[in-house]
C-alpha cells in the first residue's frame, strides 16, 4: 500500500486565479486538422490562438488587430483614390 507522504498538496484554484494567470502569462494553442477521404484531402484546416490580456501581447510584440489596420488605411486609400481616377479617366472625365 502506497503512504500520502509522496502525494503533492492540493490547492484550491480559483477561476478567478486561474483567469488572472492565463491572462498574465499568455496561452497559445496551435494545431493542424486534415479531413481525408481515400488518400485525398478535402479540408485542411490550420489554427493559431492566443489568449492573452493586450498589456501581455504587447510585451511579447504580438501586433494587434487596430495596429495593422491603422498601418495599412493609409495604402488602402492609396489604391481607392487610383481606381477612382482610373474610372474617371475610362468615362472621359
Amino acid at each position: 500500500m502506497l503512504s500520502n507522504m509522496h502525494e503533492l498538496p492540493t490547492r484550491q484554484l480559483s477561476l478567478f486565479d486561474l483567469l488572472d494567470r492565463i491572462l498574465d502569462k499568455g496561452v497559445v494553442i496551435s494545431g493542424d486538422i486534415t479531413v481525408a477521404f481515400a488518400g485525398v484531402d478535402l479540408l485542411s484546416l490550420k489554427v493559431n490562438l492566443v489568449i492573452a490580456s493586450l498589456e501581455t501581447a504587447k510585451r511579447y510584440g504580438i501586433e494587434l488587430p487596430w495596429e495593422k489596420w491603422a498601418r495599412e488605411k493609409p495604402e488602402l486609400e492609396k489604391k481607392k483614390k487610383k481606381l477612382r481616377e482610373g474610372g474617371k479617366k475610362e468615362l472621359g472625365r
